[in-house]
């Protein structure tokens, strides 16, 4: 402990005497005689150059040409001044990391720098000069933190504002993304959600979606949503979900958030539109599109029951089960064309009555197979045709009546009546021969809603 306070003392004992060093200078700078200050300092450092490296030597040379700078008269001598400055307090911020000397003595060289460099900006700003006006306000914010976190400026805010949203602009346009995300998260984590900002908020999650960064996406999605409730940020969720999740990951984070039960009807919609739009996906098989499928419906029916006024989440619910149907349909269609190429390819009757017999025996039983396979389909496919048409329904009922219909509107209930159609369409003709009362009523809906073809159109 002796030793480390013996050190300390002789630490001291040193800057002490290199602060002595510098008292002429100190003291032609407190009467303004900026010149001869800076001949003092000339003089120093040749009678000792080791202290050129020092932060006593780098402030003052600082202090020197922010005097200088301001002297209409002497910068026309000395027209680098301004360049000094910067140079000389570059030096003395890596040599001073407590700034001990500038708070001792004046911190006009941070000042001078800062509303420079921010002037410049604003002027390259104004020329969409982005290159210029971003290496300027990047400046800018460097000694705006320093005079603000040292409590050097009059505001005691922070951080000055203005100059983070100019360095983000400026970066911005220059294409500097990841300095951009810098400045706008810095705006952003001090809850500032002025009018003007919310392009900060939608630039940044546009950029994580693009970084891939899940954590930091999440995290200042919550932000945004709290800052501007207003506004609808569910695209940006979908945008990252579509961009960086497979779609059984998106099946995997449906069913978690879902099973919090705090998932909105937005939100529900969001995933049930994914799905669809997966189960048409290139290379997906069979049973992976049919599964798409499934959830879709059970996304939008949550929408649905959340809102019974979504009409495009009932819609979505009846085509998702038309699209079960089509599927199952297809199955029933392949065995009719299996069945006809059997019929077509029968082989000849054997003269043998035996053979014959025996013939007849293996190829019925081969049709039979076949048409036990269609008896098979046709409870789930009356299931899902049942199905769409309820849904379809119920999304036509909460539109039909509107004297008015918006594009949205006006575009599910044209494709309502065309679905609800062909759905009836296809019962009527089941029933056809076998309940003809059952026939004739289906055939009324059909003709009701395709009547109604024309009126949407």
């Amino acid at each position: 402990m002796k030793k480390m306070i013996g050190f300390l003392a002789i630490l001291i004992s040193f800057q002490s005497v290199q602060a002595q060093e510098f008292e002429k200078v100190k003291n032609s700078i407190l009467v303004t005689k900026f010149e001869n200050a800076k001949l003092e300092y000339e003089k120093i450092l040749t009678k000792k150059p080791t202290l050129k490296s020092t932060a006593e030597a780098a402030y003052w040379k600082s202090r020197i040409y922010s005097g200088i700078n301001k002297d209409s008269v002497l910068v026309k001598k000395y027209p680098d001044a301004y360049e000094q400055i910067k140079t000389s307090l570059d030096e003395y911020v890596k040599a001073d990391a407590t700034l001990a000397i500038a708070k001792e003595n004046g911190q006009d060289p941070f000042f001078d720098v800062y509303v420079k460099s921010f002037k410049d900006g604003v002027v390259s700003f104004n020329t969409k000069n982005w290159k210029s006006a971003s290496a300027n306000f990047d400046l800018a914010v460097i000694y705006s933190d320093i005079v603000f976190a040292h409590g050097w400026a009059t505001s005691k805010q922070k951080f000055d504002t203005t100059s983070i949203m100019y360095a983000g602009y400026s970066n911005q346009n220059a294409g500097n993304v990841d300095a951009t995300i810098g400045y706008y998260k810095r705006l952003i984590d001090s809850k500032i959600s002025t009018p003007e900002l919310i392009e900060v908020y939608r630039f940044l999650l546009l950029q994580l979606t693009i970084k891939k960064d899940k954590a930091a996406f999440d995290a200042y999605y919550k932000i945004s949503e709290e800052a501007y409730p207003k506004e609808s940020w569910v695209d940006y969720k979908t945008e990252y979900i579509e961009k960086n999740l497979s779609m059984e990951e998106k099946v995997k984070l449906y069913d978690e958030v879902s099973a919090t039960g705090k998932i909105s009807e937005i939100e529900l919609q969001m995933f049930g539109d994914m799905f669809m739009t997966g189960r048409n996906a290139e290379g997906i098989s069979a049973e992976n599109s049919e599964k798409y499928i499934l959830k879709a419906a059970e996304a939008y029916k949550k929408a649905y029951v959340m809102n019974n006024k979504n009409y495009a989440a009932a819609f979505n619910v009846g085509i998702s089960y038309y699209n079960q149907y089509t599927m199952l349909d297809e199955k029933y269609s392949n065995n009719i064309r299996a069945l006809q190429a059997l019929n077509s390819n029968k082989p000849a009757p054997s003269k043998d009555p035996k053979k014959k017999a025996t013939m007849d025996a293996q190829f019925k039983a081969q049709q039979d197979s076949i048409k036990k396979l269609n008896i098979v389909l046709d409870v789930p496919i009356k299931e899902k045709v049942d199905a769409a048409i309820e849904w379809i329904e119920k999304s036509f009922d909460v539109i039909k009546d509107k004297e008015k219909l918006d594009r949205s509107e006006k575009n599910v209930a044209a494709r309502a009546v065309d679905f609800l159609a062909t759905l009836y369409g296809f019962k009527r003709d089941k029933t056809r021969g076998k309940d003809q009362k059952a026939s004739d009523e289906f055939d009324a809906k059909y003709n009701a809603y395709d009547k109604l073809h024309d009126k949407y159109q």
